[in-house]
């Protein structure tokens, strides 16, 4: 039997690819379109995975799927360091923003919402709350969609697969 190669390095390229696009200003609303980025780091993960098996190995959808949720897993983790790393250099707050939006709208709230509300702009990057809030739905989102694109490609590529009959030792 052949041995197959590491999922690991495909999946970290897969999941930064997912970081980058979906982190960066005017590119990341390629995720408006149903998570578009997350599922084409999916893709990417399993496409170069595939490409680096042995003619001979196995390649089935559980490794494409495995592959997908990897790179949607590091796609989370690296897009949340890199989301928090444009806040602090550009100071990009969209939490700071929403809550002002939702003061400049309402007439009248409780004195401790407004007391949060200059604890919250006095601090300088990103509140705690919406840090894990980001990170906890990244997650989710990116293992569900990425998984999606790295089964989808995972069945395209192995109808191009051509199975060799195994070697008789």
């Amino acid at each position: 039997m052949t041995e197959k190669p590491s999922k690991l390095k495909p999946a970290l390229i897969g999941g930064a690819a997912i970081a980058v696009f979906s982190s960066l200003p005017i590119l990341n609303f390629g995720n408006c379109f149903c998570c578009m980025w997350v599922i084409l780091g999916g893709v990417l993960a399993v496409y170069l995975y595939w490409k680096a098996l042995p003619p001979s190995a196995e390649f089935t959808a559980g490794d494409g799927a495995l592959l997908g949720l990897l790179a949607g897993l590091f796609g989370a983790l690296f897009g949340s360091l890199l989301g928090l790393l444009m806040i602090g250099i550009l100071d990009l707050n969209p939490g700071r923003d929403i809550l002002n939006a939702i003061m400049e709208a309402g007439d009248e709230f409780p004195d401790e919402f407004e007391s949060y509300m200059d604890d919250f702009d006095e601090s300088s990057g990103v509140h705690p709350i919406f840090a894990m809030f980001s990170l906890t739905f990244s997650l989710i989102i990116n293992s569900i969609f990425s998984t999606l694109g790295g089964l989808i490609t995972a069945s395209l590529l192995q109808k191009k697969r051509v199975n060799q009959p195994p070697m008789n030792e």
